[in-house]
Parts: structure tokens; C-alpha cells; sequence
């Protein structure tokens, strides 16, 4: 549903890759935040911004005070993608989420969110890195 609108409004971008932007939107974030905020790992997060950077939606830049801290911003034209997508993102979503009361919604985020901190537990008792 989401590919389909999203190729039907010529955008080339993944959800993954618009969760990203959305979250250096207000400011420049360090690459090891967004590692964190996107809950993927070093080298799958790396890949995914060295995409958007090739598509010029964001840049990196090095922090002043230590070179070793990259931080994430969005250029104009990453903004300008993300204001033709979240209009696409609000009615998919609102479209899925369509005849689902706001008990069930509530219900099935408590239950999604329990699955999600129930995998990151066991990953970090066996040592896991996803």
C-alpha cells in the first residue's frame, strides 16, 4: 500500500529512510543517535544514509570538537521530499488504522511495544547485535 503510493507520486524513498529524515528535520543529529532512534546497526544505518546522501537529502558533517562524531543534516532537497511524503505516510496510515477503535489501537501498540523490549532482552542475554 505504502510502495504503491509512494511510487504513484514518483518519491523514491523507504519508510526506513523517512523515519531518518523526519528525525534530523528540526536539527542535525550524530550518526550513533540515529543508530539508537532507528534501532539498526552500525553498518545497516551507514548504508542507508550513504543513500540518502548519493540522493542529496542529507549531508555529513564532522563535529568540531571531536572528528570522530559525524553528525546527519537535511539539505533542501530532503526537505522538500519529506513535505511531498508525509502528506502519502498521514493517509496510508490513517487508511490502515481505518474501523480500529482507539482501545484496540492502544491495545495493540502495548502489545507490539512488550514484543519489541521481549526480542531487545533476549538479544542482549545472547549477546545478539542485529
Amino acid at each position: 500500500m505504502l510502495l504503491h503510493a509512494l511510487n504513484e507520486a514518483k518519491i523514491s524513498l523507504t519508510k526506513e529512510q523517512f523515519i531518518v529524515l523526519c528525525h534530523i528535520e528540526q536539527e542535525a543529529k550524530p550518526q550513533t543517535s540515529l543508530v539508537m532512534i532507528t534501532e539498526r546497526n552500525k553498518g545497516s544505518l551507514t548504508r542507508l544514509l550513504q543513500t540518502l546522501e548519493r540522493k542529496k537529502y542529507v549531508i555529513k558533517k564532522n563535529c568540531e570538537d571531536d572528528n570522530r562524531v559525524n553528525y546527519i543534516e537535511i539539505t533542501p532537497a530532503g526537505r522538500k521530499v519529506l513535505e511531498k511524503t508525509k502528506p502519502i505516510f498521514k493517509e496510508v496510515f490513517e487508511n490502515a488504522q481505518r474501523n480500529i477503535s482507539e482501545n484496540e489501537l492502544a491495545i495493540a501498540m502495548r502489545v507490539l511495544e512488550q514484543i519489541r523490549l521481549n526480542v531487545i532482552e533476549f538479544n542482549e542475554k545472547y549477546e545478539i547485535n542485529l
